[in-house]
């Protein structure tokens, strides 16, 4: 030691209390979950046994699917119009849309929206097929007092049925719809199709009906022969254009891959092992939290027995609710 210097006292010897390792020791805590092992295990299995259960207690889905694209014939028909008719044409190339214009945002849209929906619902009378479990088949009548509504079917299809799955790369879209009946999926897949492809075309065709008007009432009062014979060709446009709309079974998109009826072991719902698998990590889980609380409590009460009749006190409450 150097001259001059004292020697620290020791913490002990100078009064002060040890310093507690507040390291976790990983055996101590083995040793927790060996003590509990049969509460553990205990826990897994019944939660395994219930999962299992359930699952096969869940009706299987299956979901039917269709691809669709936007038809390219308008994009071609649109060029042709413009060089035939000039600027004029191209505006009335650009605005009218020969073909339908159709595109997969809009598609997307459309198969989302609220008309749709509720149309194919009230056309082909879909509210017993969606709350089959409220609607008693033999008095054909609803089994509750507050029946379900269009909108609560809108909302069931939307949220939990209809599958709409744009893919920008390939330019083409999915359309898809899930049911515990396989053919049900299927019929409801075409349902949509073919009245998102009506609406398309009652737009279409309202639309041309009233140019046509136009067009027709812009001849009695024009003379210019010029002028008259610019308003000819668009008047043949629009005809050009209604006459295509009625002649295509879907209109505005094709059909690059029809909906068919799921095989019978083709569900893709309930997922019956993953089911399992996550109950039984879960049910782990909460098992080793259990052990530790377990511990934590019997440790209370032979070491703390004050704060222990606490914890019971607080409680009773709980015990009488």
């Amino acid at each position: 030691m150097e001259p001059g210097r004292t020697q620290a006292a020791h913490p002990v010897e100078a009064g002060y209390p040890p310093v507690e390792e507040d390291e976790i020791n990983l055996l101590d805590l083995f040793m927790v979950l060996l003590k509990h092992k049969m509460l553990i295990i205990g826990v897994v299995f019944f939660a395994g046994v219930a999962a299992v259960v359930v699952s096969l207690m869940l009706t299987n889905i299956y979901r039917s699917e269709a691809t669709i694209a936007p038809r390219e014939e308008e994009k071609s028909a649109s060029s042709s119009l413009t060089s035939a008719l000039g600027g004029l044409g191209g505006m009335v190339a650009g605005q009218l849309g020969l073909g339908g214009g159709g595109s997969l945002e809009k598609l997307e849209v459309m198969l989302k929206s609220r008309n749709l929906t509720i149309r194919v619902i009230e056309k082909h009378e879909l509210m017993p097929v969606l709350f089959a479990d409220l609607w008693d088949k033999e008095k054909k009548r609803w089994d509750t007092d507050e029946p379900p509504t269009l909108q609560d079917g809108y909302k069931l299809i939307i949220e939990n049925l209809l599958t709409v799955s744009p893919d920008s790369d390939k330019g083409t879209l999915k359309v898809g719809f899930d049911h515990e009946k396989p053919e049900t999926a299927k019929k409801i897949v075409d349902y949509y199709l073919t009245e998102l492809s009506e609406i398309l075309r009652e737009e279409v065709l309202r639309d041309a009906a009233e140019n046509r008007r136009f067009f027709e009432a812009q001849l009695v009062r024009t003379s210019d022969p010029l002028l008259r014979e610019k308003i000819y060709n668009m008047l043949a446009t629009e005809i050009e254009k209604e006459t295509f709309a009625r002649a295509q079974k879907y209109y505005s998109f094709v059909v690059l891959d029809p909906p068919i009826s799921p095989d019978i072991d083709k569900k893709v719902k309930p997922k019956r092992s993953l089911i399992c698998i996550l109950s039984v990590f879960v049910a782990f889980f909460l098992a080793v939290f259990l052990a530790f609380l377990v511990e934590y409590v019997g440790r209370l009460k032979t070491d703390d027995p004050e704060r222990y009749q606490q914890l019971v006190q607080g409680l009773k409450p709980w015990k009488r609710g």
